[in-house]
């Protein structure tokens, strides 16, 4: 009786686990998670990588089944069972935490919908990787690979590589960045990406946050502490400066413009600075490199809009002792010597002063119309996207002219990009 009852479990748990293998044998098909098409939108070793990467996870996921119906094979008796069947429920989960890591990554490539999507996304990917090399390879490393995709939303995001994914037991290989729609064509938010990655590898955000504390303690001690939380958003915010200048400033003040319980918001557990400050910063950033200019009108519209004596926010305790202190923050962001730079400011290892907009629209005259066609220009792509994201921000004329130009460099870049 006992052996009848043990072998209807056995003949139930083997069949759950033949479902739970037939289920791992399809997700090593990965052409039936993102098209060949899709495939092909990505830059050739990039693809190679990653198709390493999720077949290694699958492997790993295969090798638990082999293991489990070996044991199976071996054994009958009900505490053996019951063993089998706590084993095959980790496989189950081992599974879906493998499926989650597949489908994130064949999710973010089968964004690439089209030629043209996948030639925008692939000029993306290698302004992304260009924003990290210019520094990084002053220090003697290389940028990971990145791969882009675009999706919906306000903000773009950033999973760094060299993190665990989902399946626990396979490391990115790669830096996926999301591109929202909107900002497809002025995609400074990517750099602002790349700057967590940038800060990720040099260990950049622990350094700065102790500087900013010790800078500001004796001035405010609420200023220091806040702002050395909010270190690892500050650090990326001036990565994405000192390559492309005002245009971040500009896209980052599109993002944060909402309503006034969104700008005044202060939440101690996240990173993000409170979003009035935080534009205030970016414009210092500005006007502490470059003097003068268009920021300073963005700084008088955007206290204008957002009056800090209209609402008793708890955030207006925090906002009033931090105004005084903006220069200052800016000076120990942009010129504090840093060990992760090895004792350089990040201004000596990327110079904003070639993002300015008289820097930029001299580089436009030098150049004339082979800025955007010759690939000589290739080069200065990081601050091509700055001049286009300076004339988007400051011209009221040609808007349509422009955004246009900016698409067919993006993916004459990203056509060039596609087999490198």
């Amino acid at each position: 009786m006992v052996e009848t009852y043990n072998q209807n479990i056995k003949q139930q748990l083997s069949r759950q686990l033949t479902h739970w293998q037939q289920a791992t044998e399809k997700l090593a098909v990965l052409e039936n998670l993102a098209s060949a098409s899709a495939w092909q939108g990505i830059e050739y070793s990039l693809g190679l990588k990653l198709k390493n990467n999720l077949l290694k996870s699958v492997d790993l996921l295969r090798v638990k089944g082999y293991q489990i119906e070996r044991l199976m094979a071996q054994r009958d008796d009900s505490e053996d069972l019951e063993q089998i069947k706590v084993s095959i429920l980790s496989f189950r989960e081992q599974y879906l935490r493998t499926e989650t890591t597949l489908h994130f990554f064949t999710d973010a490539i089968n964004s690439r919908t089209s030629e043209n999507i996948s030639s925008l996304l692939r000029a993306c990917d290698m302004l992304c990787l260009k924003s990290m090399n210019v520094l990084l390879n002053q220090l003697g490393m290389e940028a990971p690979p990145v791969l882009t995709y675009v999706d919906n939303g306000l903000g773009a995001s950033i999973l760094k590589a060299g993190l665990r994914l989902w399946d626990g037991g396979t490391i990115s290989p790669v830096a996926v960045v999301k591109v929202t729609q909107h900002n497809l064509f002025r995609p400074t938010a990517i750099i602002h990406e790349t700057g967590h990655q940038v800060a990720h590898i040099l260990n950049w955000n622990d350094e700065l946050a102790k500087t900013l504390y010790e800078g500001l303690k004796l001035d405010s001690v609420l200023v220091a502490e806040v702002c050395a939380a909010w270190a690892s958003e500050i650090a990326a915010d001036a990565f994405a400066f000192v390559h492309t200048g005002y245009a971040a400033v500009a896209s980052l003040h599109d993002v944060l413009s909402g309503n006034d319980l969104f700008v005044f918001s202060y939440n101690p557990s996240t990173p993000h600075p409170i979003s009035y400050l935080r534009v205030l910063l970016n414009i210092e950033m500005c006007k502490l490199c470059f003097d003068y200019g268009a920021w300073n009108d963005m700084e008088n519209a955007w206290k204008a809009s957002y009056d800090t004596k209209k609402y008793p926010f708890s955030s207006i305790k925090i906002i009033n002792e931090t105004l005084p202190l903006l220069r200052k923050i800016a000076k120990l962001t942009l010129l504090s010597r840093q060990q992760a730079f090895k004792s350089q400011a990040i201004v000596d290892l990327i110079d904003p002063q070639r993002a300015s907009p008289n820097a930029l629209l001299k580089l436009e005259m030098r150049a004339g119309d082979g800025l955007y066609f010759s690939p000589q220009w290739t080069d200065e792509s990081l601050r091509i996207l700055a001049l286009t994201g300076y004339k988007i921000a400051t011209q009221t004329h040609s808007l349509s002219a422009i955004y246009k130009q900016q698409e067919q460099w993006m993916n004459r870049i990203g056509n060039n990009f596609r087999y490198n």
